[in-house]
């Protein structure tokens, strides 16, 4: 889908009793029900606290497809609520009340400054405060909300809870959609305020459903990715039936987006956690499966006579000529980065033939493309610091071991997603608030005298993620 370059596209705790009594269990603990269906573990974590509020504003206002002007500025809810929240996020954490400050944390202040001083390079700073305004504000805001406010297990439960009523809710008016091709959502919001364009696109006879974003693909890739935190985090310890029951309505809500980029990411969840519970009685699968990627990437390379990102591509795309555009959208983007290798094309059209659409569908190349190289090396450093940090973490309770397992295929379905989608207005506020939701496990990592307990005792969880993985 073509999107014009506007600022739309900018838009240390010691264990707790609970983990020193579980370390010594090598099962997650006795399904023991309350009458509502819970298991009595979640129903604790629902019971104990709240969701706190600024994660509950966030998660509302991205639901909402509002656009609001006030004078010549565009500003949407969630907009709204980051710019409200943003200097007590910042004041939050800079106090070190969401833990030590990280690798990630610097990455990413690191990525906007850097952002903001190429825009001004190539266009100005006049012209340039606003976009980059943006681009800290929805950046640094999403990824702080969680940083601040999802600091243990409680909190990770209720944000997971929360986004599985979210898309149970929005189910029956995808559906609808899908069929009738009418978006009675946003008809309803429209008549308060202005929401986003409707996208009229079909496949298979089906209206893709758009519902309250910007684009299906992006209503798809918001719901998919939360298929491991239903089946991980709100599914943990209830019977096979209702995790099916929960995970399957993710899929088929994902589903009704009608394409590839969501699909990608639900499969490579769907296969990391087949994988983690096939190998879950294999030392180091993960380092198995990592190392393996890392050969067959090499001879992909070398002896293939296409790349590995093309292949991927063609693999999941619904249509040849998909496939074919983004190809080429992988092949000319990475040619105007070495063109422009330093501060980018800013806002300017990169470097392509007057043929092919402007919009470059790849998140991972997208910033490089308009930021120059130091901005990709942030994005990439940003990211994979967060996940091998919380890959590493020293962890022997098993629903700690069972969320960290969920936040990790989570963030490998964006990173799948991301070679064929970009993620930006409130889905990259999502990305970016989900990609901050597990840095509380660093800061309940075990004592030195639980790991070596922990390593004796070789515990595993269902979830396929041993504490010695």
């Amino acid at each position: 889908m073509p999107k014009p370059l506007t600022l739309a596209m900018y838009a240390s705790v010691p264990a707790t009793a609970e983990s020193l009594r579980m370390r010594h269990r090598e099962k997650a603990p006795p399904r023991a029900r309350s009458s509502g269906g819970r298991t009595a573990s979640n129903e604790a974590d629902a019971k104990r606290k709240s969701l706190p509020l600024p994660v509950f504003l966030l998660l509302i206002s991205i639901q909402l497809p509002w656009l609001i002007s006030i004078g010549p500025l565009r500003f949407t809810p969630y907009r709204l609520v980051l710019i409200a929240l943003l200097p007590l996020l910042l004041l939050r954490w800079s106090k070190r009340a969401a833990g030590a400050i990280r690798v990630t944390d610097i990455a990413l202040l690191l990525l906007c400054g850097w952002c903001a001083f190429a825009m001004c390079v190539i266009h100005g700073v006049g012209p340039s405060v606003e976009p980059a305004g943006v681009y800290f504000i929805e950046t640094m805001g999403g990824f702080l909300v969680a940083r601040c406010y999802i600091r243990d297990q409680e909190s990770f439960y209720l944000m997971s809870r929360m986004l599985f009523i979210i898309t149970a809710v929005l189910l029956p008016f995808a559906l609808h959609e899908s069929v009738t091709g009418r978006r009675f959502v946003a008809e309803v919001f429209e008549m308060v305020f202005p929401t986003y364009p409707g996208v009229e696109m079909q496949r298979w006879g089906l209206t893709r459903a758009q519902v309250n974003y910007i684009h299906p693909i992006h209503f798809g890739v918001s719901i998919g990715c939360t298929l491991t935190l239903i089946w991980l985090v709100v599914g943990y310890g209830q019977p096979l039936f209702s995790r099916f029951a929960k995970a399957g309505l993710v899929f088929f809500t994902s589903f009704l987006a009608l394409s590839s980029g969501p699909l990608t990411s639900v499969i490579a969840q769907i296969g990391l956690m087949g994988w983690g519970r096939v190998m879950q009685r294999i030392p180091m699968k993960w380092t198995l499966m990592g190392v393996g990627g890392i050969i067959f990437v090499a001879l992909v390379e070398l002896f293939a006579n296409r790349s590995l990102a093309v292949i991927l591509i063609g693999m999941f795309a619904f249509d040849e000529f998909s496939a074919y555009i983004r190809t080429l959208t992988w092949e000319y983007g990475t040619q105007s980065i070495m063109n422009h290798p330093l501060f980018g094309v800013g806002f300017n059209m990169w470097d392509k033939p007057d043929w092919l659409t402007a919009s470059i569908d790849m998140h991972w190349i997208l910033d490089a493309v308009r930021h120059g190289i130091p901005a990709g090396i942030l994005t990439f450093t940003a990211f994979f610091s967060a996940v091998i940090a919380i890959g590493r973490a020293r962890i022997s309770d098993p629903k700690h071991i069972a969320y960290r397992a969920a936040y990790m295929f989570t963030m490998a379905g964006f990173f799948m997603t991301g070679w064929a989608v970009y993620f930006w207005e409130s889905t990259f506020v999502l990305f970016m608030f989900l990609l901050g939701s597990g840095f509380w496990i660093l800061d309940h990592q075990d004592p030195p005298a639980a790991r070596k307990s922990a390593r004796r005792q070789k515990i595993r969880h269902p979830s396929g993620v041993s504490a010695n993985s």
